[in-house]
């Protein structure tokens, strides 16, 4: 027996769009197996409100190795580092939100990560 799949109606996609852009910037705490691991795990969510021009403040997976945080991307490992992120954006908070969308296009953008893939693909 083959079951019908329900499809995500344009509604609902357009509640989270519009759940991303009017929120305040995204706080996430990563899985501990994450943080321990050192994974390097960074959220799908995380990107999307980057690219809509949100700051992200995330807990620190061992991403910050290998992206640049302090300006639109926070990693965090401590309350202090909570606090600090929270203060530098409330006090810079139209720079944060300018530099969180250059962060998604400089990174996240599909010419970018494309152009990767497929120069790795050729080597």
């Amino acid at each position: 027996m083959i079951l019908p799949v329900k499809r995500k109606s344009s509604c609902e996609l357009d509640t989270y769009i519009r759940h991303i852009v009017h929120s305040w910037p995204e706080f996430t705490v990563a899985k501990d197996q994450n943080v321990g691991f050192r994974s390097g795990w960074f959220s799908e969510r995380s990107g999307t409100c980057l690219a809509a021009g949100k700051p992200v403040i995330t807990q620190d997976t061992g991403f910050s190795n290998v992206l640049p945080t302090g300006y639109g991307l926070f990693a965090f490992s401590t309350l202090e580092e909570i606090l600090r992120a929270i203060g530098q954006i409330n006090g810079s908070y139209e720079h944060h939100c300018r530099r969180a969308l250059a962060l998604a296009h400089e990174l996240f953008d599909y010419r970018v990560v494309l152009k990767r893939l497929l120069n790795e693909v050729r080597a």
